[in-house]
C-alpha cells in the first residue's frame, strides 16, 4: 500500500498497478496527484494512459500539471482530466523568461562553428557552463567533436544514448569541476536544473515556439540571470525566423533582434502569403497509431508502392499526388451521381468505361488489392465495402468493447501491458482503454459524455479486427470462469 499523500505520475505505473492482480501497489490513499511538463505528456499521446492511472486514485484529489508551456490544442485533451480547473500564469503563456537576455541572429550553416567559437570564450568560465542545443543527434557528436579538438572539455546529450550514460552526462554537468560545456538535443530542454548554467547557444534553430522556451529556460533561473544566442541561417532555417522573432517580442527583447534576422522573418512571411512557402509546424502533434507510410513494414511499403505505380500507369492518379496524402481521397475521386435515379444509357456509359480503362491494364495489375473498387469509382459507381464495423475506411477500422461490468481480474486482464503488446504484435491492432469505472450503484452521465469502462480498437482491416475481438472476449471469459471456479471452491488450499 503507498501511505504517502503525494505521488508523481511516471515510469511504468499502469504496469504496476497491474502486478499480482493490484496487491503490489494501491493508489486509494493519494490525495495529491502531480504531472509535470504536462503538456508533452498529453501531446504524446498518453492521455488514455493518464486517465487510466487518475481512474485508480482517490476520486476527491486534488490534480496539479505544470508547464512552462501550454498550447491550446493540448489544453483541451487535459481539461479533460480535470474537474473544474484553475489556471494559474506566472509571467506568460508559452513566453520565455524576462530574466534571460536574449539576443537572435542571423548566422549561416558554414559560419556557425566560428561564431559558436566566439562565444563561448567570452561565457565559459571556471563559475559559468553553457549549453548547446542542436536539431540532431549526428550534429550533436559532431560539435561536440569538434569542440573537443579545439580544446574545450565538453559533454554530449541526446536520445540515441542509454539512460544510464544520459544521467551520468547530467551529473558530470552540473558538478562544479565538471565540464563546462554540453552539446545537446531537445532532449535536454525540459526538466533540467543546472544553476551554474549563465548561457544557452541554440546552435541550431528551435523549430517551434515551445521548444525556443523550453532551451532558454534552461538559464536565468531561481532569480539568477541569463543569456541566450540563436543562431538562424537563411537557408532551411529561414521557416523557423518567425518563430524566433515571434517569441523574442513577446519576451520583451525586440531590441536584440538582429535586422538580418527581422528582414529574414518579414521575406519568409510574404513567401508564404503568396503561397511559396508554408508556416512551420507546432510541435504538437502527437497521437497514437497512425497507420500511415511511416507505420507500414518494408513488405507493405513495396505493396502500397506497387499498388500506386499500377494506378499511375493505370491513369487512375496524378503522378504528382502527394503519396503521403489520405489515399481514400486521392486515390480516386468518385463523381457524385445518384445511383438510384441513373438511367440505363448511364450504366451502360459506366460499363462501356470500365471496360475501356481495364483493357489497358494486364491480369497482375487487374490483381491488385483494390484496384477492381478503384476501377468503380473512377468511372462514378459507388462501392460499398461491406464492413462490419463503423466509422471505418478502406485501411482503418474501429470497434468498441465493454468492459465495465466484468470482474476486476478480467478487466486487468485485458488492460495489463503485456496483454495489450502481445495483441498488437499478433494482431496489429492498438487496443486503448477509456471510459470510467461504474460500480453497480453508479450510472454513467451520458449528458455530461460520461461512459462506462470499455476498450477502443483500431486495426487496419476487418478480418484482423474480428480476430482480435474474439481473442479478447476469450480472455475476458477465461478470467470470468476462472474466478468464478475459484470463489466456488469455499477455500484457499486444495487438497490433492
Amino acid at each position: 500500500m503507498l501511505h504517502n499523500t503525494i505521488f508523481s505520475l511516471k515510469g511504468r505505473m499502469i504496469d504496476i498497478l497491474t502486478m499480482q492482480s493490484g496487491k503490489i501497489l494501491s493508489l486509494s490513499r493519494v490525495s495529491y496527484a502531480v504531472m509535470d511538463e504536462a503538456d508533452r505528456m498529453f501531446d504524446m499521446g498518453f492521455a488514455p494512459q493518464i486517465s487510466a492511472i487518475l481512474a485508480a486514485v482517490r476520486p476527491d484529489r486534488q490534480t496539479v500539471l505544470f508547464s512552462a508551456t501550454f498550447p491550446k490544442v493540448v489544453e483541451t485533451l487535459a481539461r479533460k482530466s480535470l474537474k473544474y480547473p484553475v489556471e494559474v500564469i506566472v509571467g506568460g503563456r508559452s513566453v520565455a523568461s524576462d530574466s534571460v537576455t536574449q539576443y537572435g541572429e542571423v548566422v549561416e550553416e558554414g559560419e556557425k562553428f566560428l561564431r559558436l567559437l566566439q562565444l563561448l570564450g567570452e561565457h565559459v568560465n571556471d563559475n559559468q557552463k553553457v549549453i548547446v542545443f542542436v536539431d540532431t543527434q549526428v550534429r550533436a557528436d559532431s560539435v561536440f567533436q569538434q569542440l573537443l579538438s579545439y580544446g574545450y572539455f565538453s559533454l554530449s546529450l541526446h536520445g540515441g544514448k542509454e539512460q544510464e550514460d544520459r544521467d551520468s552526462t547530467i551529473s558530470d554537468f552540473k558538478r562544479s569541476d565538471g565540464p563546462n560545456v554540453l552539446v545537446a538535443t531537445s532532449v535536454a530542454g525540459r526538466g533540467l536544473d543546472v544553476p551554474s548554467c549563465g548561457c544557452v547557444i541554440n546552435y541550431s534553430a528551435p523549430n517551434h515556439l515551445e521548444d525556443y522556451v523550453h532551451r532558454v529556460g534552461r538559464t536565468g533561473r531561481a532569480s539568477k540571470k541569463g543569456i541566450s544566442y540563436t543562431f538562424v541561417n537563411s537557408g532551411d532555417e529561414s521557416k523557423f525566423a518567425p518563430i524566433v522573432v515571434r517569441a523574442m517580442i513577446e519576451a520583451a527583447q525586440v531590441e536584440n533582434i538582429s535586422s538580418e534576422l527581422k528582414a529574414l522573418s518579414d521575406s519568409f512571411k510574404e513567401k508564404v502569403k503568396k503561397g511559396e512557402a508554408r508556416w512551420a509546424g507546432s510541435g504538437f502533434k502527437g497521437k497514437g497509431y497512425t497507420y500511415d507510410s511511416s507505420e507500414l513494414n518494408d513488405a507493405q511499403k513495396l505493396a502500397k508502392l506497387e499498388k500506386r505505380q499500377a494506378l499511375i500507369e493505370a491513369g487512375l492518379i496524378d503522378p504528382d499526388d502527394d503519396e503521403d496524402g489520405d489515399d481514400n481521397n486521392k486515390t480516386v475521386e468518385s463523381n457524385e451521381i445518384d445511383t438510384a435515379g441513373e438511367s440505363s444509357s448511364d450504366k451502360n456509359s459506366a460499363e462501356s468505361d470500365i471496360h475501356k480503362v481495364a483493357a489497358n491494364l494486364s491480369a497482375n495489375v487487374l490483381a491488385l488489392p483494390g484496384m477492381q473498387e478503384a476501377l468503380l469509382k473512377k468511372v462514378g459507381v459507388s462501392v460499398d465495402d461491406g464492413s462490419e464495423f463503423t466509422g471505418n475506411n478502406a485501411n482503418h477500422f474501429v470497434e468498441e468493447i465493454e468492459i465495465n461490468d466484468y470482474p476486476r481480474e478480467a478487466r486487468w486482464k485485458v488492460t495489463q501491458k503485456e496483454t495489450t503488446s502481445r495483441l498488437q504484435d499478433e494482431f496489429q491492432t492498438a487496443v486503448t482503454l477509456k471510459g470510467e469505472f461504474f460500480g453497480s450503484g453508479r450510472t454513467p452521465n451520458t449528458a455530461a459524455g460520461e461512459r462506462k469502462l470499455y476498450l477502443h480498437l483500431e486495426a487496419t482491416t476487418a478480418r484482423i479486427l474480428k480476430n482480435c475481438i474474439l481473442e479478447i472476449k476469450r480472455l475476458l471469459n477465461e478470467e470470468t470462469l476462472r474466478v468464478g471456479t475459484r470463489g466456488l471452491g469455499g477455500g484457499r488450499y486444495n487438497v490433492l
